[in-house]
């Protein structure tokens, strides 16, 4: 169960405000003035959770600002973002917030091509999602993901096969078209690969 603060009323703010601009499909200077502002809510969501010792906002507003962050300044940033946001998850005893910043953070190292960096941590970030009764079979789903991408990047396709079966399952649980969809296709895909050779 989500909790309200201070913290995740600027968070959920500031998200609602990227929301509106993607929708609009705002470009150019008026949408980096918007990502400015964002980053701006969210930087003080971070200060008001620190201040009011609230780990789960602060959890919830660094794995938010981490994502905008990322995209301007990096995966360096993102990583030190996400750390913390894991850290504050397990100090709020979230394991849906501290799993959603570990997968985060394991993307960010995976992108980077820092497989067996990224491996360990998919990995924790799952163990903690399963965890906590509050986390979804979409979040669950969009935990064995990455992983199914991780091993096909690593040229283990069974594994990779299984894990995207693993996704599947929880996207049909979940009523996600989109996920049912890429999930048949890298499995297909890889499946062909697999009799190939």
């Amino acid at each position: 169960m989500q909790i309200m603060s201070k913290a995740i009323e600027l968070a959920d703010r500031a998200w609602r405000l990227r929301a509106n601009a993607i929708q609009k499909r705002k470009s150019g200077e008026e949408a980096s003035r918007i990502a400015s502002t964002c980053i701006e809510l969210l930087e003080k969501a971070t200060k008001v959770a620190n201040s009011e010792h609230d780990n789960y906002g602060l959890a919830y507003a660094l794995n938010k600002l981490a994502h905008l962050r990322g995209d301007l300044d990096g995966h360096a940033v993102a990583i030190n973002l996400l750390r913390e946001a894991a850290d504050a998850g397990r100090r709020a005893q979230s394991g849906l917030l501290e799993g959603e910043a570990l997968r985060h953070w394991a993307d960010h190292l995976r992108r980077e091509n820092r497989l067996d960096e990224a491996e360990p941590i998919y990995w924790r970030a799952l163990e903690s999602l399963k965890s906590d009764p509050e986390t979804s079979s979409l979040s669950l789903g969009n935990a064995y993901r990455p992983i199914a991408i991780l091993y096909a990047e690593l040229s283990d396709t069974p594994k990779a096969i299984h894990y995207w079966r693993e996704a599947r399952d929880l996207y049909v649980e979940a009523g996600i078209a989109a996920g049912i969809e890429e999930c048949d296709a890298n499995s297909a895909q890889l499946k062909r690969l697999l009799d190939s050779n």
